[in-house]
């Protein structure tokens, strides 16, 4: 990917490569090194066809961890027991609150396993962020009322795609490019995505033809499929700047000798200190010529990106079709419970 180095590198590029590997192994094990860009796990779990079983699945682990999980879960639910469409952000909304119930009830303080948490992090304004967390809200609000929910879809999908548009522009053309900006895009973007599946989902059940959202969501899937390119390679060029590596010779009394050499890699982000490894020989631990196949390493995991959008636009209809819901057993009412979650 992309073209060699002008300056003078060795003929055996493939020593290059081996070191590029070893250095992005080495790298993977420091996190401040390569941030995590990657779409968050829950959104994953909950956009795929089978995420009503994920669902389940994750409900019967709280009712081990949890006593009383059931009636108390009902009774912060308005003692609903059963609910529609459990599938994609339908499940993905019901397990945040699932996981927000779980904490207020075993007083667990740390929320670093919520969504949230983990895509926005420290982030003091973030349109997307308050869009997101409000829709999981108004979700909650109208989940006996599929009708008011469709409205609130509506209405705060225009605004998150408005935000997205805005943080991409800011990191594309306004020279904000860095690996939070970006993971909070590409979330963003994938929970755009389920809300309008999810509105297809719906309207599917009122009699809206299906066709019309296949080629909406069909038409969102190709722009974001194109922002995606033109994101990853700015995001390149900006790890490619912010990322050194170099070596240093270990001397002793008697002499320097490549078997003491150091290489160094660092990233001059904030807090991120310089991360020491010992390669033998010291001539590919070179940064001109050992980062291009550094970042060849680096960029071949973000494919995984490109194909979680092809994914979703190759099974839309097996999505939109989706219905399934989830019951409890019979709640009974205990108070306070909707308080601790949304407190």
């Amino acid at each position: 990917m992309g073209a060699k180095p002008t300056i003078y590198c060795s003929p055996l590029w493939s020593e290059y490569d081996d070191m590029a590997l070893r250095l992005y192994e080495f790298a993977l094990e420091q996190p401040c090194l390569l941030p995590d860009v990657d779409i968050d796990p829950s959104l994953l779990k909950y956009s795929g066809l089978d995420s009503n079983a994920m669902l389940r699945s994750y409900s019967n682990e709280l009712i081990d961890k949890v006593p009383g999980y059931v009636d108390r879960l009902g009774s912060g639910l308005g003692s609903m027991t059963s609910f529609p469409n459990a599938v994609g952000l339908g499940a993905l909304v019901l397990s945040i609150i699932m996981e927000l119930f779980m904490k207020s009830s075993t007083g667990a303080a740390d929320d670093s396993a919520n969504l949230f948490r983990r895509v926005f992090a420290e982030e003091k304004a973030s349109g997307v962020r308050d869009t997101m967390s409000e829709y999981v809200k108004r979700h909650e609000m109208h989940m006996k009322d599929q009708r008011l929910l469709q409205m609130e879809i509506q209405r705060l999908e225009t605004q998150l795609s408005n935000h997205l548009t805005v943080l991409k522009n800011s990191l594309l053309h306004d020279g904000q490019m860095g690996s939070r900006g970006f993971k909070i895009w590409v979330n963003g973007a994938s929970f755009h995505l389920q809300m309008l599946i999810h509105e297809a989902r719906l309207n599917s059940q009122t009699c809206i033809r299906a066709t019309d959202s296949v080629h909406i969501i069909g038409a969102t899937i190709n722009a974001y499929s194109r922002d995606l390119d033109h994101m990853l390679k700015a995001y390149r060029a900006h790890l490619t700047s912010t990322t050194r590596i170099h070596f240093n010779l270990n001397c002793l009394g008697y002499g320097c000798y490549e078997h003491l050499t150091t290489c160094y890699i660092e990233n001059n982000v904030k807090n991120c200190n310089r991360h020491e490894k010992n390669f033998n020989p010291r001539s590919y631990c070179y940064s001109p010529c050992v980062m291009e196949p550094f970042m060849n390493n680096v960029f071949s995991k973000y494919e995984g990106l490109k194909s979680h959008f092809v994914n979703i636009k190759d099974n839309l209809n097996l999505h939109i079709n989706q219905h399934d819901s989830l019951t409890l057993a019979s709640a009974r009412k205990v108070p306070g419970i909707r308080s601790r979650l949304y407190g």
